[in-house]
């Protein structure tokens, strides 16, 4: 598994939400596997940071994983990413690709509590 925390995070919330799931919400071979989009985008534009939201991906030499693995892995990364806060406390997306003939779990979370 390679870990990439992506450089970005100042747009709104549109911009990291439509290159996940496509403009029209149906990109090719991208999955929502947890989170609401729309709120996550209310919650990135309302924020007043300069530094709005974080996007990571986890990408995997797997073309794909069982469900429940992939909920674990999930699960593991939302704890070591925000330890000491119920998942009520934070907003995170979760989107699958696996476009590149792998599985990519993609992460945005916006930097707000």
């Amino acid at each position: 598994m390679i870990v990439k925390i992506h450089n970005r995070g100042t747009g709104g919330g549109k911009g990291p939400v439509q290159y996940l799931l496509g403009r029209d919400g149906k990109r090719d071979q991208a999955e929502l596997l947890r989170g609401d989009p729309a709120s996550i985008i209310e919650i990135i534009d309302a924020s007043k940071y300069a530094k709005k939201y974080t996007s990571l991906v986890l990408s995997f030499a797997e073309a794909d994983l069982p469900a429940k693995s992939k909920s674990e892995i999930m699960d593991s990364c939302e704890r070591a990413l925000f330890p000491g806060l119920d998942p009520g406390q934070y907003g995170a997306l979760w989107v699958q690709h696996q476009d590149k003939g792998r599985l990519e779990l993609n992460l945005v979370v916006p930097n707000v509590e």
